[in-house]
């Protein structure tokens, strides 16, 4: 009889190991003990020292439900449930309930039985919870340490922690809301165009573009309005007051307030923000600042020699869960999937800051990582914790359903300028960034074509060409139908047991 060892308090970016029987009672041989490995995407409750609920980035399959998920020493998380899926998507987001709320449940049942009150709870470090958190488990335990000290290649950098605490919760009117990352001391914020602008974008795209909080209001009770509401900064910002006629021409109302929350372990702070700076150029960035600065901020670290196609990053924004969930920001994990470049000389956005030579500079970048609604202007990160991108979509079938794992950022490189601008406050840095650029304009739009390098004019390349792009995906969704006829017969010719 061996025991199995209680992992101690998760934490975002901790690794899980999840060992389950997907279809496994049609052929154990094939499907029993399968292994899934990811990491903790966030923490619930909000606000508590220890977690009763984990929300896991693992891509699980059915039948893997109470599971038992482990930490990378072996030790024991809690047990795998049923995921929670989003209303009309195939979105879906795995939930481990931990050792801990389930040896509290145990215990209450325990001592309502013998006719104590559920106050008496027995201290969990009692040889009581101790004898009831081993196990029997041979089976697992000769394969479970093997596979588990494999997770050490997953290992987050203490540095990923301190870049979390960087992103923070945008809301605009308290009708949509998106991430930001605070980029200097002074609190600007560093985030997504099309919060701010929708219309520019095309609500119709195939790319995620837009989150409203309204989607989740049905789920929601009313009364929790007040969860939305900041405090109270009578600060003024004299940039977005020299700026203020510019962004009236954008079409920006001055009624709409711009609050942000900032994360600081179990404390959340809200504040007032104002628009500094809208890119009118093919950059969805924009650039807000904080009338009121807590000494609690930390900055990003940004890296800009672009991550290599395969390494591994993360992640972070406020996906999903709104502001009324309370929710501080959660992550995912993947690698780099594909590194757009163009030449430099056709990158008018860079052109004052890079040699004009035959180098080509990322203009994109593609991720598996998931990527859901609301982490607009979260950030990408490697393995050390530096920022290498900038979220701003995702993609969409044809019919409207987001693809979490196919995701796109801008690259610091391309970033270059609001990164100067943050170090010296002046205005004319950003003037390259609103400079129209035909090449970067049909990357972003997406451009069906062999060669990304033509010419396209601006207002028709986020329109047309993402409408090809939507219309390849829906071909594509046809042309699997098509063949349905096909696998039906092969069904009835070739048995199968899935």
């Amino acid at each position: 009889t061996r025991c199995i060892n209680v992992s101690l308090m998760q934490q975002r970016g901790d690794s899980l190991l999840i060992m389950g029987s997907p279809f496994g009672i049609l052929s154990p041989v094939h499907f029993f003990n399968s292994i899934s490995v990811g990491v903790v995407a966030n923490c619930l409750p909000p606000g508590t020292a220890r977690s009763s609920l984990l929300m896991a980035d693992v891509h699980c399959l059915p039948g893997m439900e109470g599971a038992p998920v482990f930490d990378k020493n072996s030790c024991l998380v809690g047990m795998l449930m049923k995921p929670l899926r989003q209303r009309g998507s195939s979105t879906e987001v795995q939930l481990v309930i931990t050792w801990d709320a389930i040896c509290n449940a145990w215990n209450s049942d325990k001592l309502e039985r013998i006719g104590h009150p559920p106050s008496e709870l027995v201290d969990d470090k009692s040889s009581d919870c101790k004898y009831k958190e081993s196990c029997v488990a041979d089976k697992h335990r000769r394969f479970v340490p093997n596979s588990a000290n494999n997770l050490n290649q997953y290992d987050v950098s203490p540095s990923l922690t301190e870049a979390i605490s960087s992103v923070v919760l945008v809301t605009v009117s308290e009708t949509s809301w998106a991430s930001g990352i605070i980029l200097n001391k002074n609190g600007l914020i560093m985030t997504n165009a099309h919060l701010l602008e929708p219309w520019r974008f095309g609500r119709t795209s195939p790319l995620g573009l837009q989150n409203k909080i309204a989607s989740f209001s049905e789920h929601i009770c009313g009364g929790e309005n007040n969860l939305l509401q900041p405090q109270q900064c009578k600060v003024s910002n004299e940039d977005a007051v020299k700026h203020e006629l510019s962004l009236f021409n954008f079409g920006l109302k001055k009624d709409r307030a711009i609050s942000v929350r900032l994360d600081h372990g179990e404390r959340k702070t809200w504040c007032n923000a104002s628009v500094v700076f809208i890119s009118k150029g093919p950059l969805d960035v924009a650039l807000l600042q904080m009338e009121k600065t807590p000494i609690e901020l930390c900055a990003i670290r940004p890296e800009f020699v672009c991550p290599t196609a395969g390494s591994s990053v993360y992640v972070v924004g406020h996906g999903l869960l709104g502001p009324r969930s309370g929710l501080s920001s959660s992550l995912s994990s993947g690698v780099v999937s594909k590194i757009v470049k163009i030449p430099s000389t056709q990158h008018s956005q860079l052109s004052s800051v890079v040699e004009v030579n035959n180098m080509d500079i990322p203009v994109m970048l593609q991720t598996t990582a998931a990527v859901h609604p609301g982490a607009s202007g979260g950030v990408l990160l490697d393995s050390l914790g530096r920022m290498v991108g900038l979220i701003t979509s995702n993609a969409k079938h044809g019919g409207g359903s987001t693809i979490p794992h196919l995701n796109f950022s801008i690259p610091c490189k391309s970033l270059e300028m609001v990164f100067k601008y943050s170090a010296k406050g002046d205005f004319k840095i950003l003037e390259q960034l609103d400079k129209p650029n035909e090449v970067l304009s049909s990357v972003w739009a997406l451009a069906p074509t062999s060669s990304p390098f033509f010419s396209t004019s601006p207002e028709n390349g986020r329109g047309g060409k993402v409408l090809e792009f939507s219309k390849f995906l829906a071909d594509k969704q046809e042309g699997l139908k098509s063949i349905k006829d096909i696998e039906a017969f092969l069904r009835d010719r070739i048995p199968s047991k899935i």
